[in-house]
Order: C-alpha cells, then sequence, then structure tokens
C-alpha cells in the first residue's frame, strides 16, 4: 500500500513537473524520493513520531537537490509540503492501510 501512495504522489509531482517548464524538471528519481520522504514523514507525524532529525535531513536533502529560492524549490516544496499533510490526515483518521507500528518501524528504519 506505501507503494501505491508513493506511485500516485509522483504522478502529482510529474504533472507538475510537465506544467511549468521554465524550471528544470526534476529527474524521476528525484520525484520518487521527494515522494517517499513526503508519505513516511506524514505517516510518521500522524503517528506522532519524533520527527525533528527527518525534516533536517529532508530541509537539507531539498537544499542541496534544488537550490534555495530556485524556480524548482519554489515549485516541489509546496506540493511536499502538501503531501506530508496529507498523509498525515490520512493516518490520523484511518485511512492509511499501515498501523503505526508499521510506520514506526519503517521511520526508524531509515538513516535520518
Amino acid at each position: 500500500m506505501i507503494r501505491t501512495a508513493i506511485l500516485a504522489v509522483f504522478a502529482t509531482l510529474l504533472l507538475g513537473a510537465a506544467a511549468a517548464p521554465v524550471a528544470q524538471a526534476a529527474s524521476e528519481a528525484e520525484l520518487e524520493r521527494m515522494s517517499s520522504l513526503a508519505l513516511l514523514l506524514g505517516r510518521g507525524i500522524g503517528c506522532n513520531l519524533e520527527t525533528r532529525r527527518a525534516s533536517a535531513v529532508i530541509g537539507s536533502w531539498f537544499d542541496q537537490t534544488f537550490s534555495p529560492g530556485s524556480r524548482e524549490q519554489e515549485r516541489y516544496l509546496p506540493v511536499f509540503a502538501e503531501k506530508v499533510e496529507q498523509h498525515a490526515r490520512e493516518q490520523r483518521r484511518g485511512d492509511s492501510p499501515d498501523s503505526c507500528a508499521d510506520v514506526a518501524n519503517a521511520f526508524y528504519t531509515m538513516r535520518w
């Protein structure tokens, strides 16, 4: 189920990239990474996990991948934040296929 949600986020980000040709579009690997991170961070927030370290690592990744203040960052960061919020809401409402135990296991397995 996590994989399906990642693909849905990926499609959303890809469509956004196609809509604004002025800025350089993110690569498929970057979009996939953003999708995975949004899903995991959002579900972690929805399960009340400690996410400060993960958020800092994700922020650094964004700054390394897309220059701060760049058109790319201005395009992708709001979409990323929206997806994090969406996944957190779904987790809190019980609309996620993953239990908080599953989320915690995946979250704490990551090398933040």
